[in-house]
């Protein structure tokens, strides 16, 4: 088990104002006066109930965002403690998905991928970047970021069947992947999809064409002028074979998982708390659905699976370490709690007093 080395004070955290990048201030953006959502049936997780209003309420996307910057700072010196069959303790890195550690992790997945797609498909490797999006204000209004983002991808299963179709005499895999609108408009902060796919084989651009129109079939907020099917920044094709001349050039092996990270946002070891407001919002919002940022097909991700080496004895977590006191693995250290939102009508009611 390896250490992790905490190189930043939890009191730097705690005492560090919120970000206002670029001006920016929650009460200038209606969409973060939103809701997280208005329908009722939807699970979240417990820190985002609003007790103010009705306890099967969610709080406002801005307040969402305040506790997913509290979250980040109470796992701040938090450390696993891990045990094996024979006593030995150990304390080692547990880092939370939005931790620069675990961004590093994800980064050495993607160069799995590429590694393993590059040596299968050689140079034959064709590349393409779907883009998927959906309108944040269909009724000239901003939609609770929740329901924008199940609307997004209520196209996914048409997606995927399409895209089947569309290369069914040819090998490939997917990866899809969630990233956050960036810019100073009110649809900052909500996502969109790429999707990455990998074909061993020659295809064109109009290969692509009915998945994205499978999209905006299935996707009520999916706007068809959006969606040009002629425009890179729709559907993007590259010859990604063509590049490798020499396959032990690492410069060159690269590329496409630097391509992969940027829009991943886990390229770099930036503290999420400096990261810009838009990437912080997006990240609340994932946060607090327990959405994975990205979805690989089943061959993907066995290119992107990592087997540690063997070690002697098995290992367990046992509990927690944080500010120095062991907390055992239980209801304060392991799982997350969630709540289902109940009906929107009932939001405005007050809790009773008294």
């Amino acid at each position: 088990m390896s250490s992790e080395n905490w190189t930043q004070s939890r009191l730097s955290k705690t005492n560090r104002a919120d970000p206002t990048h670029a001006g920016y201030r929650p009460s200038d953006r209606r969409s973060r006066k939103q809701p997280l959502t208005e329908r009722d049936g939807v699970s979240l997780r417990e820190e985002v109930r609003d007790f103010h209003t009705f306890e099967n309420r969610p709080v406002s996307w801005s307040g969402a965002i305040d506790r997913y910057r509290d979250y980040l700072r109470d796992r701040d010196g938090v450390k696993s403690v891990f045990e094996d069959d024979g006593g030995t303790t150990s304390r080692g890195s547990d880092p939370h998905r939005f931790d620069p550690d675990y961004s590093a992790k994800q980064y050495a997945k993607l160069k799995d991928l590429e590694r393993g797609i590059s040596e299968d498909y050689g140079k034959r490797l064709h590349t393409a970047m779907l883009t998927l999006t959906a309108s944040s204000t269909p009724q000239g209004e901003p939609l609770p970021p929740v329901d924008h983002l199940d609307g997004l991808l209520a196209s996914w299963d048409a997606v995927r069947r399409a895209l089947d179709r569309s290369l069914d005499s040819q090998r490939y895999e997917r990866l899809a992947i969630l990233e956050p609108h960036p810019g100073e408009g009110e649809n900052n902060g909500y996502l969109h999809v790429h999707v990455a796919v990998f074909v061993d084989g020659v295809v064109q651009r109009s290969d692509f064409a009915p998945v994205i129109e499978a999209h905006v079939r299935n996707c009520e907020l999916a706007e068809a002028e959006a969606h040009d099917v002629t425009a890179d920044e729709t559907i993007s094709v590259r010859h990604a074979g063509a590049d490798r001349a020499d396959p032990d050039d690492d410069e060159q092996l690269d590329e496409l998982a630097i391509y992969l990270a940027e829009y991943l946002g886990t390229y770099g070891d930036d503290d999420p708390l400096d990261a810009p407001e838009h990437v912080q919002a997006s990240n609340a919002l994932l946060w607090a659905t327990g959405r994975q940022r990205w979805r690989p097909s089943n061959g993907a991700q066995e290119y992107m699976t990592y087997d540690p080496p063997e070690t002697q004895g098995d290992w367990s977590l046992v509990g927690i370490e944080k500010d120095g006191e062991f907390i055992p693995a239980g209801a304060e250290s392991g799982g997350v709690d969630r709540f289902t939102t109940g009906p929107a009508e009932q939001a405005r009611v007050p809790p009773p007093t008294g």
